[in-house]
């Protein structure tokens, strides 16, 4: 069940008279695993949820839909036929598992596991920020020189409060725990709402503390039930629904646990392949996914056996200490794959509040200022909250662990948003810094936010046409992809004259943009690509300059942009259009005032080659004459006296629109020395740009 600490969820405030006081109490251990008469249960060549009347019939018991889930299994409940009711929760659990078990033999059911109880794991010039310990362990403040962050965090947790110190931070989001659109925190115990403060407290507004990432946005996906519980099923959707409405991290605060009534037991993803699913679609999405690795190191058990933090894909947190060192209580073992603050707890997990009003936790009472400080409200439901409830209080647990992993997996994305899930994951492992003594329960280490974090990224260079006016004839046309992307189409010549292109996708990396050229060649019907060298485009002093490879050539030469035209554009062209039934050829527009240059690239025979036609006009419906151009000592690594010249090659026309058109039909009528390239009608679309 929901809990922080590893214990249970809080009970509901105990009013007292007059002026009432809420008293939260610390959460209780769960007695129960998995929901009782549950299963998730996947059936083969399934991606639909099945109903009632398809149900396979599960011998010994009645079998009935409860909810679909998006990866196609569904919850079901099984309730045994004939039988008197449980007399404890063991022999409950038996006869769950005994269901599970006749599922498990239907031929027809690819999967079928426990619904599983998951537990919190809980345990700037801002006013407070001298109080957060943990910024300076990381090395945060010199990470924030570079980057604060702004990106979309998933926060899978108990719901959204609108505490002052995250005033503008959050975004729309769901409740999975109740079915609904609305994600607010409607319970008493607001463990979100810590985990949030420390994923993107706001700064420099003159409440409480910061965030890691305080330029973030937070999506509020709300996994708890009425009664503070997390379930598998909801987690499972939950996943999917972040990956599918923008996050680019998720954060996931909770997790199995142990449990004294079944020590033994342990719960690793491989067992619940549903949520390792919607890992996966995440992942695959280009979401990073993070999870608390547990607070069970004292039991012994190991973050490789806590679900969701053991499922692969996923980002698994220990606990460190004010010390640096791995928390004793922290859940270890070689799935840990970093460390962050999580406090020591030396007083307990629970500590001090910092403008709480009256606020008894009657089963842990709080006491220290060793554990993490973030945004807090107390013990009373959240919609009966005041503006006077909102405060700031020290917890600890492996919940606080993750968020500061999150928020450092987002400062990273808004800085290389070009990055997978696993690029993010390798860099953060990768700069990590190691914790003597430790062995393997700490991963590569404590996560190290200075190190992680790029510096000395180049400036984007403007989209458009570039060219080295000292070898004018050459050029190059860049497009912007991402804020850490650009795509580079270098227009050349080949040692006899003829015109080729080649391309490139570089990466912002320190001091300069990097990628591999890349060869086109033409099937017929389709093109395939070849690594044929490097590209590189650096900054420097205001000089912007290119650097090839190709094969065992190289050079490197000066650019600048190529200005024009100039004025309001009645149709803008800029960037790359392809035509999406040929795939491999395309075009590349630059239109600066009304003067539109287009250069098409296709092919002569196999081989890449490319014209280029030049018109102004006020028209939206564009003739351009093309021109087949051959170069004189313009080839890569050649010297010597330039030149160029240009031989009618036909025509190629557009009919667009006003603005910006996003499609617009076309025709090419061109042929060139060893080939044509006639295409009488087809739609062109556009790529980038404008």
């Amino acid at each position: 069940m929901l809990s922080a600490c590893g214990a249970e969820v809080p009970a509901a405030p105990v009013a007292t008279t007059a002026a009432p006081i809420a008293t939260q109490t610390a959460p209780s251990k769960n007695p129960r695993r998995f929901v009782p008469g549950q299963a998730i249960v996947k059936f083969k060549g399934s991606d639909r949820a099945l109903t009632d009347a398809e149900l396979p019939p599960v011998r010994g018991f009645r079998a009935q839909l409860v909810q679909p889930l998006s990866s196609g299994a569904v919850v079901v409940s099984l309730e045994a036929e004939a039988r008197s009711a449980a007399t404890s929760i063991a022999e409950e659990e038996a006869r769950t598992l005994e269901a599970i078990a006749e599922l498990r033999r239907n031929p027809d059911v690819e999967y079928a596991h426990e619904n599983l109880y998951m537990e919190f794991f809980a345990t700037p010039t801002d006013p407070l920020y001298s109080q957060q310990w943990n910024y300076p362990a990381i090395n945060l403040p010199t990470a924030w020189n570079s980057v604060t962050g702004n990106v979309k965090i998933a926060v899978l947790d108990s719901g959204r409060l609108d505490h002052p110190d995250l005033s503008g931070a959050w975004t729309t989001g769901y409740d999975f725990g109740q079915g609904d659109a609305d994600p607010y925190d409607t319970n008493t115990y607001h463990h979100g709402l810590h985990v949030a403060g420390i994923l993107a407290a706001r700064t420099n507004n003159g409440v409480g503390g910061a965030g890691v990432c305080w330029g973030c946005q937070l999506m509020p996906v709300k996994v708890s039930t009425a009664s503070n519980g997390v379930l598998l099923s909801a987690v499972d959707e939950a996943i999917r629904y972040a990956a599918d409405n923008g996050a680019r991290v998720i954060n996931m605060s909770f997790g199995t646990a142990y449990n004294p009534n079944a020590p033994t037991a342990v719960y690793p993803c491989a067992n619940y392949p549903d949520i390792q699913s919607a890992v996966t679609y995440a992942v695959g999405k280009g979401v990073v996914v993070v999870a608390a690795g547990g607070n069970d190191g004292v039991a012994g058990l190991l973050t490789a056996n806590i679900t969701p933090a053991s499922c692969t894909g996923v980002i698994a947190v220990g606990a460190s200490t004010q010390a640096g060192a791995r928390a004793p209580w922290s859940s270890g073992g070689s799935r840990v794959d970093v460390i962050a603050p999580g406090g020591t707890a030396s007083a307990g997990f629970y500590g001090q509040g910092i403008g709480c009003p009256a606020d008894p936790n009657t089963a842990d009472p709080y006491s220290g200022t060793d554990q993490v400080l973030s945004a807090w409200a107390i013990g009373k439901p959240g919609a009966t909250l005041l503006a006077g409830d909102y405060c700031h209080r020290y917890l600890s647990g492996t919940s606080m662990s993750s968020p500061h992993v999150a928020g450092l997996a987002a400062l990273i994305l808004s800085q290389k948003p070009s990055m997978t899930p696993a690029q993010v994951t390798a860099r953060i492992k990768s700069t990590a810094t190691a914790v003597s003594g430790c062995g393997s329960n700490c991963g590569t280490g404590r996560i190290n936010a200075a190190a992680a974090i790029y510096t000395n990224l180049p400036p984007r260079p403007d989209k458009g046409p570039w060219y080295n006016p000292a070898r004018s004839g050459n050029g190059l046309d860049i497009q912007h992809l991402a804020s850490d992307q650009i795509h580079v189409t270098w227009y050349t010549y080949t040692s006899a004259g003829v015109p080729i292109w080649y391309q490139a996708f570089l990466f912002a990396e320190p001091g300069e943009w990097r990628g591999d050229l890349i060869k086109t060649t033409w099937t017929g019907s389709s093109a395939t690509l070849s690594v044929v060298g490097t590209m590189r485009i650096t900054y420097s002093s205001g000089l912007w300059r290119f650097y090839w490879t190709l094969g065992s050539l190289s050079g490197n030469e000066p650019i600048q942009f190529l200005a024009f035209g100039s004025g309001s554009s009645v149709m803008n062209l800029n960037g790359l259009w392809y035509n999406g039934a040929e795939p491999g050829w395309g075009a590349s527009f630059n239109t600066q005032g009304n003067t539109h240059v287009v250069n098409l690239t296709v092919y002569q025979g196999s081989n890449p080659v490319w014209l280029q036609g030049v018109v102004s006009s006020t028209s939206t419906s564009l003739s351009f004459p093309m021109a087949y151009i051959t170069g004189t000592n313009l080839c890569p690594g050649c010297t010597g006296t330039t030149s160029t010249s240009a031989t009618a090659a036909g025509t190629f026309t557009v009919n667009g629109s006003a603005g910006s058109p996003g499609g617009m039909a076309a025709s090419s009528a061109v042929s060139f020395p060893g080939g044509t390239w006639n295409r009488p009608s087809f739609t062109l679309n556009r790529l980038t740009g404008p």
